[in-house]
């Protein structure tokens, strides 16, 4: 479980397996457990036929928070410093929910680098009712600090995110508090950074020339399906899969299809690479 000093913060990241690489991002607005759900679901299975690179974003898992770097822009400039830092010219990028504007943008800033591009259950962040969703949600956990203290709207936001898990997994809640807590500036830093996209990526969009598929549930409370129809629309030659009846969070509440889905994908558009299904 590596850390490395890179692009000015303690980046935590790890290398499964041996194969074509692929780099997986992340989604959540700061804190949370980063990489872990993905490793848990994802890493054994994708590690038997790629090089499977994972990393937790700044203020986020078991990376550090630093004060400043809080933007998209800089987000991509992370994941170049962690691939030049492993030596990877280039590989697959799949970006999932939050993780998908980085995705993008990297792809965008380096199309050499982006072998294919795989978005899941994500946004370009240009939808104004979804962003004020976020501002919303941030509005409130800066009222809450103010009003009822730093631990309490802690609380309060991963209770609003996650109805229930207080009282069905308190110490997975209390975990999760804790980590937020440490990390309270950064999350408020980086949910503001999604924000101030506007429509810095969505109108690029068509610029983006790697294969690309995008996959989406019809349920998804977080991120509408909608979302996904519109990058369809706005990246050429793309491809759009969506699951039906799934929520947010395919890579772990859906894992074998989504892979499954992945996997043949970059069978069809990477047939070079040497990547099977078996």
């Amino acid at each position: 479980m590596p850390v490395q000093l890179l692009n000015d913060y303690q980046m935590h990241y790890e290398v499964f397996g041996q194969g074509p690489p692929m780099v997986m991002i992340h989604g959540g607005l700061g804190g949370g457990e980063g990489s872990a759900a993905f490793v848990e679901h994802q890493a054994t299975a994708l590690s038997r036929r790629f090089r499977l690179i994972v990393y937790d974003r700044r203020a986020a898992g078991r990376s550090s928070t630093p004060d400043l770097g809080y933007s998209i822009e800089n987000y991509a400039q992370d994941l170049h410093s962690l691939l030049e830092h492993l030596d990877v010219s280039s590989a697959h990028v799949l970006g999932s929910s939050a993780g998908g504007p980085i995705a993008m943008q990297f792809a965008l800033n380096h199309p050499e680098m982006t072998d294919s591009l795989i978005l899941i259950n994500t946004m370009s962040y240009v939808q104004e009712r979804e962003r004020a969703v976020r501002q919303g949600e941030l509005d409130q956990i800066q009222a809450d600090e103010a009003e009822l203290g730093r631990e309490a709207s802690t609380e309060r936001a991963l209770e609003s995110r996650w109805p229930g898990l207080r009282e069905n997994q308190p110490v997975k809640f209390q975990q999760l508090v804790d980590i937020n807590l440490d990390r309270f500036e950064g999350i408020v830093s980086t949910i503001q950074s999604y924000l101030d996209i506007g429509d810095s990526i969505e109108s690029r969009l068509s610029q983006i020339s790697m294969p690309t598929v995008i996959i989406h549930g019809d349920a998804d409370s977080r991120i509408p399906f909608s979302c996904s129809q519109k990058l369809q629309n706005s990246i050429p030659g793309s491809e759009l899969y969506i699951i039906p009846g799934a929520e947010h969070g395919l890579l772990s509440n859906e894992p074998e299809l989504v892979r499954r889905v992945m996997t043949q994908f970059l069978e069809r558009v990477a047939p070079k690479a040497g990547i099977s299904s078996s």
